[in-house]
């Protein structure tokens, strides 16, 4: 057995590697996590919003009738979320 230093190294090293690969792993699922959850919410909503949109005949009638949605400028935002908003021109 005049090889245990070298396993002992060796184990420390291997265990050295998949500690950091496991550091830097696991938060970037998390926040991958996180973004996909945000934007599967916002493609809900511009879902939502493009047929809201389509059953008026303009912008005005929209703007004018819609109780779900709130217009400020050049965005509307959710009524319930108003951080949740689409911009437009």
């Amino acid at each position: 057995m005049k090889d245990k230093g070298f396993m002992l190294v060796d184990s420390v090293l291997t265990m050295l590697v998949f500690s950091i690969i496991i550091s830097i792993l696991l938060p970037a699922v998390t926040m991958l996590e996180q973004t996909m959850a945000e934007s599967e919410s916002t493609l809900e909503f511009n879902r939502r919003l493009y047929l809201e949109m389509l059953a008026y005949e303009d912008f005005e009638s929209f703007r004018r009738n819609t109780s779900a949605y709130i217009v400020h400028g050049s965005r509307i935002c959710d009524g319930k979320e108003e951080e949740r908003c689409a911009y437009f021109e």
